[in-house]
């Protein structure tokens, strides 16, 4: 800016308007790789508050969910196959229609809402539960699924 006056010289409008950032390949892995933060900036704001950089258990959480959901999806079609009835009509429909496309769908939709609560991970929902809890609970409620899948299985005559 010019000292003398509120009015940014033109060179210093030509330098903002100039686009310095380039995308190498040193840039992504410094993306990848550069510790961003962590937590909230500020010490009250921790409370729904996105952040860039997350804790380890929320990864292992949301791989061990699709892990059980692949799971799910194989022993439901084992179970189907010895007669039993898919309960939700929407996966119903996607089995009679095609077994790749119902396991692509359930793998999808588990995966998006995976990362949708891992992006709301400082969140409440209605400000009471926190999502953090959400993402946890569903491991447990994953392997009583799985479970009860295998002891139908056990019950199946040879």
């Amino acid at each position: 800016m010019n000292p003398d006056s509120s009015i940014p010289d033109n060179e210093t409008v030509e330098r903002r308007r100039q686009d310095r950032r380039r995308f190498t390949l040193r840039s992504i892995f410094g993306a990848l790789f550069t510790l961003r933060r962590r937590r909230s900036r500020r010490k009250g704001d921790q409370l729904n508050a996105y952040i860039d950089w997350y804790e380890p258990w929320p990864l292992m959480a949301s791989v061990v969910i699709i892990l059980l959901s692949s799971l799910d999806a194989f022993l439901t079609l084992i179970l189907l196959n010895h007669g039993a009835v898919e309960l939700n009509i929407l996966m119903d429909w996607l089995i009679r229609m095609d077994i790749r496309t119902f396991a692509a769908v359930k793998l999808a939709v588990t995966g998006l809402a995976l990362i949708i609560l891992v992006l709301h991970f400082n969140f409440r929902l209605y400000k009471v539960l926190p999502v953090r809890y959400l993402i946890y609970a569903l491991m447990p409620l994953y392997a009583f699924l799985i479970a009860h899948e295998l002891s139908l299985l056990g019950q199946l005559p040879p």
